[in-house]
Formats: structure tokens, C-alpha cells, sequence
């Protein structure tokens, strides 16, 4: 539980913990373009390594669209497990189907990513998306079904850019050296989101941080279908990533604001935990007749 939560106190501490981070958290953030149709002329590559046209992977089906970068092992592999846990329920009664019924495609945001990583990516989301079904043929069919409207892009910084602007992703991209400065390290610091298109490509809604419901999920791809537009989503629970400078230690006080944060919740919890046993001894012992005996 506590590791599932180390995104969102770090992008919420970014947020409140002081002046020092507001050139970082400007740079992040969400701005919701609902109406907007995506650039379909941007060029990237599918996880085969294909040259691909943006537009042409909609395949005039509802899509949706997910930001994030393959190695990410936070927010990104946070929101992709509950992407994968949402869409196997919504497909266990055959009611939603990728590649049948809409697509999705997650893009990196980091163009140092390759066609090899998305692959070895995707090979892990179908391998955990895929359900067991009565007959080996009719499981190799619904994955092959899947694989069709499921891809992983990869792109140049100037296409990344470009898409991300479109749907206002507001991220932070930053090449520094490590320790020993004998090598770059890539910080990337963002939000997480979803995003559905409509068929034509136009932005239907928007699903901020990592959670939301299977029914949400059929309701919005019915609305992208019908080229609807929704209300703008809540951005009350911002979650998402940020990567600490490994040379200069900036964004330390988000560190140590979580460490400071964890401390007294771990304090509420013990204090809770010694309340709580000594009102249980208490009345144990009053209910079998103990205390003090009068003189």
C-alpha cells in the first residue's frame, strides 16, 4: 500500500511543500482540451518499429490515449496495472474488446525510448491482459484481436512534444549527469492521465491520476462512439512522478517532506494503536469485575 502511494505524496508535497518547487510544478500539470482533435499527421514508431501515422492508428474506433514512459516504474506502472485491471474486467463479459470495440495507444514521453523496450513492454501488458478462455485457439484469437488495437509508440522529442501539447500533458524532460558524472540520466516529471478520442480523433474526456471504474471506462468509450464531448474531469487527486537530480539533490525538501509526513502518520497510527489496546484492557477488566476493591 505504502509503495503504491509514493507518486501521489510526492506530486502533492511538490504542490504544497514551498516556494523552492514552483519552477518544477509549473512545469507539470494538466490542461484539459476537451473538443480538440490531435495532430494525425505526427510521425512515430509501433512497437514493431514501423514508421506509423498518428491518425492511422485510430482505426475509426474510440481510443485511448495514454502518456507515459515504458521504464517508469512509479506512477507509469502504477496507472498500466490499473489500465489492465479495469479493461479485464470490462472484457471478462465480452463487453468491451480491444481492437474490436476501441484501441488504446500509450506513447513515451521520453524520446531516448525505443521500439524494442515497447515491444518487450507490450509482450508484459498482453501477457497479463489476456484471459484463460475455453479452448487454446479461442484465447491466441481474442489476444490477436487485442495485439491489433493495443500499441506502444515511440518518437522524436519534437513529435512527443507536439501530442502532449495537444492534449495539454505538461510534463518536465531534463538530461543531467549522475554521480560520478560519468554518464546522463533523464528526469522526467509528470502527471498521469488518460485520454479518450472520439473515431475522428477529437478529445472526448479525460481521466485524471490512476483510478477509475470499469463502468466509467464503458461509459466513456459510448460517448467517444458517439463524438461526444464531456464535462472537464477532476483534478482534485493529481497524481504522478518526480525524479530527484542525482548530482545536486534537487527536489530534496519533496524527500524530505514525505519522510517528515510518513513520521507522523506513523506516530497518529502507534498513538491510535495504544489508545485503542488500553480502552479494550479497560473494559476487560471492569466487565469481569475488576479494579480496586474499596477498604
Amino acid at each position: 500500500m505504502w509503495v503504491a502511494m509514493w507518486p501521489l505524496l510526492f506530486l502533492l508535497l511538490a504542490f504544497y511543500a514551498g516556494s523552492g518547487q514552483s519552477a518544477l510544478t509549473k512545469s507539470m500539470g494538466i490542461n484539459q482540451h476537451e473538443g480538440d482533435t490531435i495532430p494525425k499527421d505526427l510521425a512515430f514508431k509501433d512497437e514493431q518499429g514501423n514508421n506509423v501515422r498518428l491518425g492511422d492508428m485510430i482505426h475509426d474506433r474510440p481510443t485511448l490515449l495514454v502518456p507515459i514512459f515504458y521504464s517508469c516504474r512509479t506512477g507509469c506502472a502504477i496507472l498500466t496495472d490499473s489500465i489492465i485491471q479495469t479493461l479485464a474486467k470490462a472484457t471478462k463479459g465480452d463487453i468491451l474488446k480491444p481492437g474490436r470495440d476501441f484501441n488504446v495507444l500509450m506513447y513515451s514521453i521520453d524520446p531516448v525510448e525505443d521500439a524494442n523496450l515497447a515491444h518487450a513492454k507490450k509482450t508484459l501488458i498482453m501477457n497479463a491482459l489476456t484471459p484463460h478462455l475455453q479452448t487454446p485457439a479461442e484465447t491466441l484469437a481474442w489476444r490477436m484481436c487485442a495485439e491489433n488495437g493495443w500499441h506502444l509508440l515511440t518518437g522524436s522529442q519534437a513529435s512527443i512534444v507536439q501530442l502532449s501539447q495537444a492534449i495539454g500533458f505538461k510534463y518536465n524532460y531534463r538530461t543531467v549527469p549522475d554521480l560520478q558524472h560519468t554518464k546522463t540520466v533523464n528526469l522526467i516529471n509528470h502527471p498521469t492521465c488518460t485520454v479518450f478520442l472520439t473515431p475522428e480523433g477529437k478529445i472526448s474526456s479525460y481521466t485524471i491520476g490512476n483510478g477509475f471504474q470499469t463502468k466509467e471506462v464503458e461509459a466513456d468509450v459510448a460517448k467517444a462512439q458517439k463524438g461526444e464531448v464531456m464535462a472537464k474531469a477532476d483534478q482534485s487527486l493529481m497524481f504522478g512522478c518526480i525524479m530527484i537530480d542525482p548530482a545536486t539533490g534537487q527536489n530534496r525538501i519533496v524527500i524530505e517532506n514525505v519522510w517528515r509526513l510518513c513520521g507522523v502518520i506513523t506516530l497518529l497510527v502507534l498513538a491510535a494503536s495504544v489508545i485503542s489496546m488500553f480502552l479494550k484492557g479497560h473494559r476487560e477488566n471492569l466487565a469481569s469485575g475488576g479494579g480496586l476493591s474499596p477498604r
